[in-house]
């Protein structure tokens, strides 16, 4: 099965080597790594991101997840 890595950014940096079908799989692996990710430390750091790279370290993808929160002048907080 081939080989990608999944480069991890936010704020620090990390790279995990994952095995995948193909760069789609490793994509949605990478989904997955950054929706559980975000889920645990929300709200997430404004510049998380994980870039997927393929056995030979080329971009095969990048994604990151936004979050605006706006609340309306008339709410008390």
């Amino acid at each position: 099965m081939p080989r990608f890595y999944l480069h991890i950014s936010d704020g620090k940096q990390a790279e995990v080597a994952i095995d995948a079908e193909n760069a789609h799989a490793a994509m949605n692996d990478g989904l997955n790594a950054l929706s559980t990710f975000a889920c645990r430390n929300f709200p997430p750091p404004d510049d998380v991101s994980i870039t997927v790279l393929d056995d030979r370290r080329r971009k095969v993808g990048r994604m990151r997840f936004s979050f605006d929160i706006e609340y309306a002048e008339a709410v008390v907080m």
